[in-house]
């Protein structure tokens, strides 16, 4: 991941309250590496979107450098979609792929 600037939104969708869901509902979403982010761009943004705390999202960065992808949460359909497009939107690489 290296260095790059990248325009943000002023302000993240909001996402929709979540169903009660079953395990055959859940989704993962998968950060993949890149090589034009910077690391703390990806951890911050893992922490702006997910609100995971930095050592948590840091892991996860690290992981997807390390191994070519990581699993950033695992969640319901809607939220999980809505996730990997604010990655997206952030010029991060993500997937969403249902958990079997």
């Amino acid at each position: 991941m290296t260095a790059t600037t990248i325009e943000r939104p002023a302000t993240a969708p909001q996402a929709r309250p979540s169903e009660t869901l079953k395990p055959d509902d859940m989704f993962q979403v998968v950060l993949h590496n890149d090589d034009w982010n910077d690391i703390g761009h990806v951890i911050q943004c893992l922490m702006e979107i997910f609100g995971h705390n930095k050592g948590l999202a840091t892991k996860i960065a690290s992981e997807a450098n390390e191994r070519g992808k990581a699993i950033a949460e695992i969640e319901g359909e809607t939220q999980a979609k809505l996730h990997r497009d604010q990655l997206q939107h952030r010029g991060l690489s993500a997937t969403v792929e249902r958990i079997l």
